[in-house]
């Protein structure tokens, strides 16, 4: 006797080799259904990914929906890849749209990130032998950067990029690579024995390169046949459910039998501290501040394997009032005036950790340290230094803030000095630079940015009630019609307007807005409005000219000496 699914199967699972899937995306045979959403993941998340495939860990199955000669969704290519033209794909992705997307882009060098192996991480030379990965430190094996698109972000990646590193995005061409860059180790050390050496990078290539073409993605596909009304069902299960096993349910069942229930903690600081639900606050992040008062890591290895019960009963309360110490900081003092606003979650670690100690200095101390604390959250922003290696980056500045921003004394995190901050960084990023953006919309609601309607000072009620958030100054649609050679989504674009105001602004010339706002608010309301924006309204400045590349331009100096005043830096000009 068989049984119901060996009779009468419904679902095909068959392993996809990842090259065959890159290939397949190229050429449009697979693709996304059109409600599908953007690829939002940020660099971090596609180092991680990339961890696990060349570590051959499992990542999840994909879904995908077989398609016949009806075609029953709009569809669209994978970000980055070429569009469809009209294409009609094989088959459409319901699940893994954001690991293809992350694949797709690190494999073909496309996207707004580059990643990088750094090979000699993954080897011990004097020995001869590959490290296995739990021997690899993954927080400098794999890196990622900026794609160079100015020569100020080219030569900021110059400064970074090794010899050893080699790009995921050549990995069918390593073995050219490999000739390179022993031809560069012998340059430094003619010692080298080139064919011993080339022995060794081939088999960490088998190891842990060749996974980058050969791993094999574990595919469920729907037949043609499945009824619209069942993807749907499904689609919608896989979006809601599904919530993997993480640090916190591990470590909450290993201290269970030792009096310690994690959940019960959580619970009650969720309870105490409103601003954690608020801001939807990782419990694992709690974790990682807890190990770094403790052992001066955050990183997971160090949070799954140092930290112990009593780690938790000392230092929890205390990394719990950190938390929300800080982040009601920032909303009072740095503009944070949403969650979605706050640049950098990780930064939370850090600036917590060192806390409790600021809070017992006498006040004026207290003072000090706070201000400390904000140029080190305002460089850490606008240097970028958490879109990479963020655990190993928590630890380090860690280290140095429990003097520096309480004290006063010793060296400063990197970030506040040491670090470059460019100006043309600003000028050509766009809102896929989250930490930029968000750095920016910020600072603009320190420099007491006014709501269009009241002109008063955006606070966090404020926001809510009239629905202010991020909108196009040159419209999109405008710029589009007039053929503009400058992309739409730079943050320079973009500021806090209330939901009324963008209604007004449409896809409407600057020029003919400002004219209706003028009408409605007053001439010298609108211009104060605009200068609280970091917006230049004078009769021949960009705005009021129409002129994209003048605005720009103009805004750009405004942010820049608004950035110097936060920062205590000198921003460069390339």
């Amino acid at each position: 006797m068989t049984s119901a699914y060996e009779s009468d199967p419904i679902f095909e699972a068959t392993p996809k080799q990842l090259s065959n899937l890159i290939t397949r995306i190229r050429s449009g045979e697979i693709a996304l259904p059109d409600f599908q959403r953007d690829f939002v993941w940020d660099s971090s998340k596609t180092e991680e990914l990339i961890r696990s495939i060349i570590s051959k860990f499992p990542v999840g199955t994909l879904l995908f929906w077989k398609q016949g000669t009806e075609e029953v969704f709009a569809s669209r290519s994978f970000q980055g890849s070429p569009p469809l033209a009209g294409k009609k794909p094989m088959e459409l992705v319901l699940d893994g749209q954001q690991r293809l997307t992350a694949l797709y882009q690190a494999l073909t060098g496309t996207g707004d990130d580059r990643f990088y192996l750094k090979v000699d991480e993954f080897v011990d030379a004097g020995s001869d032998r590959i490290l296995d990965f739990h021997e690899v430190n993954f927080d400098k094996a794999i890196i990622s950067l900026p794609a160079a698109t100015t020569s100020a972000q080219q030569a900021k990646n110059s400064e970074i990029l090794k010899a050893a590193h080699f790009p995921v995005a050549e990995v069918s061409k390593f073995d050219d690579w490999l000739d390179d860059y022993v031809d560069d180790l012998r340059t430094s050390d003619p010692g080298i024995d080139p064919k011993l050496t080339k022995s060794l990078y081939r088999r960490m290539r088998d190891k842990y390169i060749i996974p980058l073409r050969a791993y094999g993605l574990p595919v469920v596909t729907l037949p043609e046949s499945t009824p619209i009304e069942a993807v749907c069902t499904i689609f919608e299960t896989l979006n809601r459910t599904g919530k993997p096993l993480g640090p916190f349910e591990l470590l909450t069942a290993r201290y269970y039998p030792q009096g310690v229930n994690l959940r019960d903690y959580w619970v009650e600081a969720q309870s105490s501290y409103k601003t954690l639900v608020d801001f939807n606050i990782d419990p694992y992040s709690v974790l990682q501040a807890v190990c770094l008062r403790a052992h001066n890591s955050a990183q997971r290895s160090d949070v799954l394997k140092k930290l112990v019960a009593g780690d938790i009963k000392e230092h929890w309360n205390p990394v719990i009032k950190g938390i929300a110490g800080v982040i009601d900081m920032l909303q009072a003092d740095c503009g944070l005036v949403a969650p979605k606003w706050l640049p950098y979650g990780m930064l939370l670690i850090p600036m917590a950790s060192v806390w409790p100690e600021i809070t017992e200095l006498d006040p004026l101390d207290r003072a000090s340290a706070f201000e400390r604390l904000q140029k080190f959250f305002w460089c850490s922003v606008f240097t970028t230094n958490y879109d990479q290696g963020a655990n190993s980056q928590v630890g380090a500045d860690y280290s140095l803030l429990k003097t520096w921003a309480v004290s006063g004394t010793g060296e400063p995190p990197e970030a506040v000095e040491a670090l470059p901050l460019n100006a043309a960084t600003f000028r050509t990023a766009s809102v896929r630079r989250k930490a930029l953006y968000s750095g920016l919309m910020c600072l603009l609601v320190t420099s007491r940015a006014e709501d269009f309607h009241t002109g008063q000072a955006m606070t966090p009620h404020r926001v809510s009630e009239s629905q202010i958030d991020s909108h196009h100054i040159f419209p999109k649609a405008y710029l589009k019609r007039e053929d503009a050679s400058e992309s739409s989504e730079l943050l320079l674009n973009r500021s806090l307007i209330d939901a009324e105001t963008n209604r007004i602004i449409r896809d409407k010339a600057p020029t003919v807005y400002l004219k209706e706002m003028s009408d409605t608010y007053g001439s010298d309301k609108l211009k104060s409005v605009l200068a609280s924006h970091a917006i230049k309204f004078e009769p021949d400045s960009g705005i009021a000219e129409d002129d994209y590349a003048q605005f720009l331009d103009e805004r750009l100096g405004i942010v820049v000496k608004m950035v110097e005043r936060v920062t205590g830096r000198t921003l460069a000009d390339e």
